[in-house]
């Protein structure tokens, strides 16, 4: 996919307003500034009137006018003249000013309060000037319908809105007539500051957005919109910036996001509905923008139903050390959707808090559903980027692998780990480095099974890109600390068709009187990554603790003496204990001093232990007595330890609920990671189907899923 013609197809495409050079001052229409009165209908007459005589400009010059929902129509620019000029939205009475109107909630249609700013099948539009729309929404207006879930441990507070989303996203998935889907008084869907639907020939230019009460603008299956040098600046919750849907021909230049949530997102409906209207969003340019803030810089879903198609974002600016990731494609099973023909190209990272690119198929709903999504000829060059929690991170169900992944031209530092690599078919992986390292190469290095002595071992590594093989060289050890190679152990792996597409070697017999054992994979280019030190086991030891236990003991996670009865709920400070070797294996937690023992993390007490592992995220601030080292914790709390201890950071989506017997019983804030952990088996349902969230979890319990952790974390 060539950029520059790219570009031109996409420019191409779209089509600038023709709206008459001619200009009607808001004032001949009675409209005056900085009155305490509200001036809708007004401010409404100014432009059905300009419009009705063929159409022009219609210009608010400075001052303070208060309004509420205001509608644009054929052929007409509101133009906010000066940068004093301010239209401000009432939060008050919000069924007398914001009427109920044909809407696009969240890429569901339905009927629903009026988009601040709204037009509906209107031609040659636009918004321009050096003005600010003020959306009126705070704390204690349209924000507080809402409570967002921003980190894994936040508070289970009201959420106004959330029987309303879950309404409306049953009425999709049922097929219920849009006409029957009406909310509006006695709802709490929060309506979008600026929404366009089914509109043509539309430009927003230079006008500055705040304090929106959802997102800020959403063109609904439009045709050639532009958007440039606008400002967007909002923090409240969904305060995404621009969101095109299922829009085609679409170019964001010039612009400055400041954002709460997303950046630009691209969408193309939801689920059931998305499909049904296979309406794609495609032919997007986004350039020159400045990404100052905001969960994702350009997101691409999650509702993506109707898929996202030949989209071009270069020359972009991401500045904000907050921003979460600068491109993210995110969607499930049960939205679905194909994004193909995507280029991510020449642009500069200053700092990322996640990643630099992210995508994933487990967002929100993840594997429950049976449309299964594809991502398909992604393109991503020519850039650098700093910080972050992976440098680049793209997953996908192993029935329908990435392909067509073209990176090159990449340099990424300051991550905690470069690369999450899981089920790319066949990428193109080409001058890239991270953290000063180069790929492909091996990485997630691990010894499977258990050292024991005189027993046998096989390792695995993960390799992206390249010709997927490495050769291992098995070292063991007596102290930790001086290493003998056992060169028998050099036996090159293949790559396999697993679902991580890791190479695996032949076994190898431990030695007795071996302390720790380890292994290092090579590629063909020399590229080596090492796995973590192993205890190996004695004989005596192994037949008198479970399986589960013995993988715990061999990685550190675990003290040989440790007799806890498996019945027995687990306290906070052995589950810390457990949980910071598991996490220093990944950069999570470093400790000052290893032990000069067993050269494996350790602290001094189980307070220090616990006070480690909440400033870490592993576990909560408990405010009650549970705070404690000799505190317990219930199974929905373990949900969130596991998904925190896993190695991947699966943020930003707090509104799935698992599917079991007992969901209601489990807190809006625990949801999303109680069904993640369900669907990569760290947790399990009882023989009725059952959940049991407020069950305290036993040590036992904690142990089988903290090896399963260990696992899928790849030590």
């Amino acid at each position: 996919m060539d950029k520059i013609r790219s570009r031109k197809t996409i420019l191409d495409r779209i089509e600038k307003p023709q709206i008459p050079d001619r200009e009607y001052p808001v004032q001949m229409f009675g409209v005056m500034p900085d009155r305490m009165d509200i001036q809708t209908s007004l401010l409404q007459k100014a432009i059905d009137k300009v419009s009705e005589m063929g159409g022009g400009r219609v210009a608010v010059p400075a001052g303070r006018y208060r309004t509420g929902a205001l509608r644009l129509k054929d052929k007409v620019d509101l133009h906010l003249a000066s940068e004093d000029t301010v239209l401000s939205f009432v939060n008050e009475d919000i069924h007398l000013h914001y009427p109920v109107v044909f809407s696009h909630w969240e890429a569901t249609p339905c009927y629903n309060f009026s988009a601040l700013l709204y037009a509906c099948g209107a031609q040659d539009i636009a918004l321009t000037g050096k003005g600010t729309l003020d959306g009126g929404a705070d704390a204690e207006h349209w924000w507080d319908w809402h409570h967002q879930v921003e980190d894994a441990w936040s508070a289970d507070k009201r959420d106004l809105q959330l029987a309303d989303r879950n309404a409306l996203r049953q009425m999709n998935l049922d097929g219920v007539p849009v006409d029957e889907r009406v909310f509006g008084p006695g709802h709490f869907l929060r309506p979008d500051l600026i929404q366009i639907i089914r509109c043509k020939r539309v430009l927003l230019q230079g006008v500055t957005l705040k304090n929106s009460p959802m997102w800020q603008l959403n063109p609904v299956l439009c045709e050639s919109v532009t958007v440039d040098g606008m400002t967007f600046l909002s923090h409240g919750p969904n305060n995404d910036g621009c969101d095109p849907e299922s829009c085609s021909g679409v170019q964001i230049a010039g612009c400055r996001f400041d954002t709460g949530d997303d950046c630009i997102s691209l969408k193309s409906g939801r689920d059931r509905d998305g499909r049904e209207a296979a309406a794609p969003c495609q032919y997007v340019l986004i350039e020159e923008n400045e990404f100052a803030d905001g969960h994702d810089g350009v997101a691409l879903g999650s509702e993506m139903s109707g898929g996202i198609h030949h989209v071009l974002a270069w020359r972009n600016h991401f500045s904000s050390p907050h921003l979460t990731y600068a491109l993210r494609l995110k969607t499930n099973a049960k939205r679905g959707g194909r994004v193909e023909d995507i280029i991510l190209a020449d642009s500069v990272m200053e700092h990322v808090h996640g990643a630099a690119v992210h995508g994933t198929m487990l967002y929100e709903d993840g594997r429950d559903g049976s449309d299964l999504p594809v991502f398909q000829n992604i393109r991503i060059e020519n850039i650098t980027a700093h910080g972050g929690e992976y440098g680049i991170f793209l997953e996908a169900f192993e029935e329908v692998p990435i392909t067509g992944l073209v990176l090159k031209n990449i340099r990424i530092d300051g991550a905690a780990q470069a690369m999450r690599s899981m089920n790319w078919k066949d990428p193109v992986v080409e001058d890239v480095t991270i953290n000063g390292q180069s790929y492909p190469r091996p990485g997630k290095v691990r010894i499977l099974g258990v050292p024991v002595e005189g027993g046998q071992v096989t390792a695995s590594a993960q390799i992206c890109g390249g010709d997927g093989r490495c050769r291992f060289l098995w070292e063991i050890s007596a102290d930790g600390k001086t290493w003998e190679s056992i060169k028998e152990g050099m036996v090159e792996g293949s790559p396999g068709r697993t679902e991580r597409g890791a190479a695996k070697t032949a076994c190898i017999t431990i030695f007795a009187g071996c302390g720790f054992v380890r292994v290092t994979a090579c590629d063909r280019m020399g590229n080596k990554e090492t796995s973590r030190e192993y205890i190996v086991l004695s004989r005596e030891l192994a037949k008198e603790r479970s399986r589960d236990r013995q993988r715990l003991i061999c990685r550190g996670m675990l003290d040989e003496d440790d007799v806890t009865p498996d019945e027995q709920p687990v306290t906070r400070g052995q589950l810390a204990r457990m949980l910071l070797p598991l996490a220093a294996a990944y950069g999570r937690y470093v400790h000052k001093e290893k032990d000069k023992e067993n050269a494996l993390c350790r602290i001094d007490s189980c307070t220090d232990c616990l006070r480690a592992a909440v400033s870490c995220g592993l576990l909560a601030r408990a405010n009650d007595g549970r705070d404690l080292p000799e505190g317990t914790i219930f199974r929905q709390e373990m949900a969130t330890v596991a998904m925190q201890a896993c190695g991947v950071d699966y943020r930003n989506a707090s509104s799935t609920m698992p599917a079991c017997k007992d969901a209601k019983k489990v807190s809006n804030n625990y949801g999303t990671n109680v069904a993640r952990a369900l669907y990569f088996g760290f947790m399990d349902l009882d023989q009725a189907g059952c959940f049991a969230p407020k069950q305290l979890v036993t040590m036992g319990e904690a142990v089988k899923i903290l090896d399963r952790v260990a696992d899928f974390a790849g030590i």
